[in-house]
């Protein structure tokens, strides 16, 4: 049962930072050519989850604002939601719903990070397999 919810949150991660990328890929596509891209991806892979102040790049920035946005509504909000309902149904303290959710964001923001890394580690193939 643990291994099923497993594979289908990876499936579903793993869909989710694709099709992150190729959005982004498409909307930036006129301002980046494929030397930069790398380098974006490069820059990217460094700090897949890392903080977007003072980021000046378009690409990065987008990518990791979605990717947020993904794990907290996904993973933050609607853990939250059911936890809480769980808590108030059986009477449970409020604190086990902050607890789980918890320990949920954290699993999942570290499973996330790992994805995102092997798909730019892939992507960076794909580019430089189509530059020579």
């Amino acid at each position: 049962m643990i291994k099923l919810f497993l594979n289908t949150t990876d499936k579903f991660l793993c869909d989710r930072v694709k099709s992150v990328f190729s959005t982004t890929e498409s909307k930036l596509q006129k301002e980046y050519s494929q030397d930069k891209l790398l380098k974006e991806l490069e820059k990217f892979q460094e700090n897949p989850l890392g903080c977007t102040i003072g980021i000046h790049s378009k690409f990065e920035k987008n990518v990791k604002m979605k990717i947020k946005l993904i794990l907290g509504i996904f993973f933050v909000f609607i853990p939250l939601v059911v936890f809480s309902a769980f808590a108030y149904f059986t009477h449970i303290d409020i604190s086990f719903a902050l607890f789980a959710t918890f320990a949920v964001a954290i699993l999942v923001s570290s499973r996330m990070e790992e994805i995102a890394q092997r798909y730019v580690n892939f992507r960076k193939l794909e580019l430089q397999h189509q530059l020579s």
